[in-house]
């Protein structure tokens, strides 16, 4: 069994000394991305959940997150669109649904 060895910080240094920072662009670009996504039933914000069989992909230096609603469990790909999961309704407390009225004289 293997064991993890932390690098000795100053060693890391002196090796990323010198080059380029492209995560902290990618990082923010990520986070702008993620930001502008809610859940569609509760309007609340959705928190990052990695998935490891589509987290990496391609030449990416970030993994991908899918984005989960607390409340339903609505879940999407923020970079497809694709809804993973639709959720559970029954999961949102009353007061946080939209009311839908209806005209009755109609």
């Amino acid at each position: 069994m293997s064991t993890f060895k932390e690098m000795d910080p100053e060693v890391t240094w002196r090796l990323i000394e010198g080059h380029e920072d492209i995560l902290a662009p990618a990082l923010k670009a990520r986070e702008e991305l993620y930001s502008r996504f809610s859940c569609p039933r509760c309007r609340c914000k959705l928190l990052k959940e990695f998935d490891p069989r589509t987290c990496f992909s391609g030449d990416e230096v970030l993994p991908k997150a899918l984005l989960c609603c607390p409340s339903c469990s609505y879940t999407i790909d923020p970079h497809t669109n694709i809804v993973v999961r639709f959720g559970d309704a029954s999961k949102i407390p009353v007061e946080s649904s939209p009311l839908i009225l209806f005209d009755q004289h109609e």
